[in-house]
């Protein structure tokens, strides 16, 4: 952990002086945005001299040879991240914990001319203070995060094909099935092959990989699950604001679990996203029906989900908001189908920071308000209200175990989460987040004898 915060320090100082040589020139030139996915990034455009502004430029684009399209670009990321919780198993066992996670990643990502492209990411993750065995996605103490190659064989204008194959991260429409894990010390990595497809107005890939197993050490793929997949998004503005997605994915479990039991399953996800920006308003409405096969059961499931919002152009661009999910739940164990929506792969903090529950068997409706107190500073919260969509069906936990067992003499009110979340972009290459979550637990949990459940944390990242 010491190591982080010699680095974490470091790279403040440094941030000083690189503050201290952009003021002082005027530049339009806008680098490109440090995404999650960091292989996503391209820092081609450093080519010209008279675009290196920053303290990092060096080493984002560093020319091998005579030809500019062969270059070497280095980045990393040091996070520290402390949390601290009170039940978080809603007090049924009565547990406490606080503690201190750090991460560090190291990449090189090498363009060997315009078709071939290798890129390399190690990772670090540790945990400190912890009173509960530390899981295998916060303690890693080195991994191979991702390791890949990729060919280019068709390149026309703003239109190319990437063959992929290696050990890649996915993330997928916004992440309601398929995203990076952001907030443990190890994102979710899959071994396989993946074909993408871009051209101005589509966006299209297809993918077989199995995903990369939690295990602490020196991983590798998980030969018990087999995840593929085909996603297209169409845009229908040049901006890209506004467009729809269309997707299927398909997972095969050799040990899937839910509260009806456990089985092999197949599991067949059709989906559809529609999104976009229009006078203010912001919507983001997603559907996704699932069929296949749970040991001798047949699947049907569903979910359906809107984001959406206004936001005024005014004194700290207030934006109020709604979000709600149904994700279905199995009504009857006993009658040969399954109802259980599996949520796969999905995004971490999917309801609030806390990540106290795993988006099946729920409904929930989140009215939420965020207000840009300046151009770096936002300030975001609200309440969400948490319902069982099915009385015979359990309360899932994150990594996808039962948290709440089924009841059905209960209610279906699980709770209501209070969250208060605050961004500071201090500056291109540093970012602090605080979130607090206080989860008022209703009478089914306090039916099972649990509590309500208070959580804060704080980050620090650095990229570069």
């Amino acid at each position: 952990m010491k190591l982080g915060f010699l680095l974490l320090f470091m790279a403040l100082a440094s941030q000083v002086v690189a503050q201290d040589v952009t003021s002082s020139s005027e530049n339009s030139y806008s680098p490109p945005a440090y995404q999650v996915l960091r292989f996503r990034e391209n820092y081609r455009c450093l080519a010209d001299p008279s675009l290196r502004q920053d303290i990092f430029d060096p080493i984002k684009y560093m020319q091998l040879g005579a030809d500019t399209n062969f270059f070497l670009t280095l980045g990393g990321e040091v996070r520290e991240r402390f949390q601290g919780m009170h039940d978080p198993d809603f007090g049924i066992h009565g547990s406490h914990d606080d503690y201190w996670l750090q991460r560090i990643a190291l990449l090189t990502d090498f363009h060997l001319g315009e078709r071939v492209r290798v890129f390399i990411e190690g990772i670090s993750g540790l945990d400190e203070g912890n009173t509960l065995p530390a899981p295998a996605v916060q303690r890693d103490p080195a991994d191979l995060q991702f390791a890949f190659v990729d060919i280019f064989p068709y390149i026309n204008g703003d239109e190319h094909v990437v063959l992929r194959a290696g050990r890649f991260g996915l993330s997928l429409g916004s992440g309601r099935l398929v995203a990076t894990r952001a907030a443990p010390n190890i994102p979710f990595k899959f071994d396989g092959g993946q074909i993408i497809y871009t051209g101005p107005a589509w966006q299209a890939t297809a993918f077989l990989t199995r995903p990369v197993k939690d295990s602490g050490h020196i991983d590798w793929d998980d030969h018990a699950v087999t995840f593929w997949g085909l996603y297209s998004t169409h845009w229908f503005d040049a901006q890209k604001k506004n467009g729809a997605d269309l997707y299927y994915l398909g997972i095969h479990r050799e040990n899937g679990a839910y509260a009806s039991g456990k089985g092999n399953e197949y599991r067949h996800s059709f989906g559809a996203r529609e999104f976009g920006e229009w006078r203010g308003f912001d919507y983001n409405v997603e559907e996704v029906v699932q069929t296949g096969t749970f040991g001798n059961e047949s699947i049907l499931s569903w979910t359906a989900s809107l984001d959406s919002g206004y936001t005024w152009n005014t004194l700290f661009n207030p934006r109020l908001g709604i979000k709600a999910d149904v994700t279905s739940g199995d009504n009857n164990p006993n009658d040969g189908h399954q109802g259980t929506f599996d949520a796969l792969f999905f995004k971490s903090g999917y309801f609030n920071d806390a990540s106290l529950i795993r988006p099946e068997n729920i409904i929930d409706v989140h009215p939420n308000v965020s207000l840009k107190l300046t151009s770096k500073f936002t300030v975001d919260g609200g309440a969400d209200v948490f319902w069982r969509y099915s009385r015979n069906d359990a309360v899932y936990a994150v990594p996808g175990f039962i948290a709440l067992s089924a009841k059905s003499s209960a209610s279906n009110y699980v709770g209501t989460a209070a969250d208060l979340n605050l961004t500071w972009n201090i500056q291109r290459h540093l970012t602090w987040q605080a979130s607090y979550v206080y989860f008022f637990s209703g009478s089914y949990i306090k039916g099972l004898g649990g509590g309500d459940v208070n959580y804060v944390s704080t980050t620090l990242s650095f990229l570069f």
